[in-house]
């Protein structure tokens, strides 16, 4: 079973893609969550308050109209990192104490993720822009979790191993799994100012990359048992197009009013599995299709007030549900094991919801020197007890997130700082009859299981932290 997902006048040439991709994949970059509302130090700092805002390069890949209200030519980058605190509880309770646990895990991960943007004047009424960044991603697994063997029998019989002793008599092993997944996009847009509407438009280069990882050990967690694991990671290939269209008007020197509109986009996470690790008898390496859909997303955004005092609003939806039920993969051979048998054709019940939020957020800048903001946003869950499983990461737990910062300014440069927290704690209990439910259940005969007796459940917070800087060159 699939875990669950518990990223210039000219455009930059394809190669130079290629090459920062594989720095991204080789390091695996990431951030929690599938489309971020904040990408630089300053949109942070507004909890991603941006869409009727502007003003800052980055908008080529949030609302690329608003880059009409950037002037002249400047350039923007910097490193995000989201520290993401994850816990994870599950027990198993049943008549025959052999078959009893609890588990009680705490994590923490680093998902860093770098940005740089340029804007340049085209014409007096045309703008250009151009973005490398991540979009999303996420991170998540549990290590070394104490769980009965699928089959309710000793190691040694479940596996085909002879470990001797109470160890290898034993039906509880122990198990170690991981989902790591990211999104990088490389950004050129232009932007059209006709009196006080501005339209733009972007078009994206995608890049995606994804690694899974189960392995089981025996019940000490010191020995891995050998043909039960499995590794899947996608090709390097994973390329796909995506584009953003928007829209900001001047109701009058202080109300503008924005909209920005992110296309749907599928990356191709074609790969291959390794099934059976480490016992040639079992080992087996087999090829995949499949396919990871990004989401629309939809921002209407207000912004008040004059240029030392800014007050926005954004109203977002993200179609979540549309896309993300399930995720398939085809295998070129019957050899993915899951708790109904060997399959080539296998399904993921990711379970997503389609996702609202409320972003508030306010500027104001002190002197020439310091500008400090404020931000607060609400976010409607995407990810709930139908959806957890132990590699959910930190999805189902952006809800209020609340969020600081400051830019301090000097000659032509602007240095900036934002920092966002996600809480308070968001405890989520998982359902019956999801797909983590079941994998770790007792088989009992082809499609009946004892699970009546487990349970599980989750919580994460999220602390971002956001440095960047800016140069104007006017």
């Amino acid at each position: 079973m699939i875990s669950n997902l518990g990223i210039k006048p000219r455009l930059f040439y394809p190669g130079i893609l290629i090459v920062l991709t594989s720095f991204f994949d080789s390091t695996l970059w990431a951030v929690d969550g599938l489309t971020r509302n904040a990408i630089n130090a300053r949109y942070e700092a507004l909890a991603g308050t941006n869409t009727a805002l502007g003003g800052s390069p980055i908008d080529v890949a949030l609302n690329p109209a608003n880059l009409s209200l950037t002037k002249g030519k400047k350039l923007e980058f910097g490193l995000g990192n989201s520290t993401i605190y994850n816990r994870y509880q599950d027990q198993f309770l049943d008549s025959n104490p052999n078959y009893a646990y609890t588990n009680d895990k705490k994590s923490q991960v680093n998902a860093p993720a770098p940005y740089i943007a340029l804007k340049l004047p085209v014409t007096d009424n045309v703008d250009y822009g151009v973005a490398l960044y991540i979009p999303g991603g996420a991170i998540g697994g549990v290590d070394k979790i104490t769980r009965n063997t699928p089959t309710g029998q000793s190691l040694n019989d479940w596996a085909g191993v002879n470990i001797p002793g109470p160890i290898g008599d034993s039906k509880q092993i122990k198990e170690t799994n991981s989902n790591q997944f990211a999104v990088v996009k490389l950004v050129n847009g232009l932007s059209v100012r006709l009196g006080n509407l501005s339209l733009g438009a972007s078009l994206e280069a995608v890049y995606g990359t994804q690694k899974l990882n189960q392995k089981y050990y025996d019940v000490t967690g010191t020995v891995e048992v050998p043909g039960q694991g499995y590794y899947y990671e996608s090709s390097k290939k994973a390329f796909s197009i995506g584009g953003v269209l928007g829209a900001n008007y001047a109701f009058t020197e202080r109300f503008r009013v924005g909209y920005s509109y992110q296309a749907h986009s599928s990356v191709p996470l074609n790969g291959h599995y390794s099934i059976g690790l480490n016992n040639p008898y079992y080992y087996r390496k087999t090829g995949v299709s499949y396919e990871f859909d990004l989401p629309e997303k939809h921002s209407l955004g207000f912004s008040y007030g004059p240029e030392n005092i800014k007050i926005a609003v954004d109203l977002i939806y993200t179609n979540y549900g549309s896309y993300l039920k399930k995720a398939n993969q085809k295998l070129e051979d019957p050899w993915l094991p899951t708790p109904f048998g060997n399959l080539a054709d296998a399904d993921a019940h990711l379970n997503f919801r389609n996702q609202g939020g409320v972003l508030v957020g306010f500027e104001h800048k002190l002197s020439d020197s310091w500008v400090y903001r404020l931000g607060y946003s609400y976010n409607s869950l995407a990810i709930k007890s139908n959806g957890l499983g132990g590699t959910t990461g930190g999805f189902f737990s952006v809800y209020h997130v609340f969020a600081g910062g400051f830019s301090y300014l000097f000659d032509k440069w602007s240095l900036d700082l934002g920092v966002s927290y996600n809480g308070p704690k968001n405890h989520v209990s998982g359902a019956k009859g999801t797909d983590w439910d079941f994998s770790h259940s007792i088989k009992t005969g082809p499609t009946s299981f004892n699970n009546a007796g487990y349970s599980y459940g989750a919580e994460s917070t999220i602390l971002a932290v956001n440095i960047g800087a800016t140069r104007r060159f006017d």
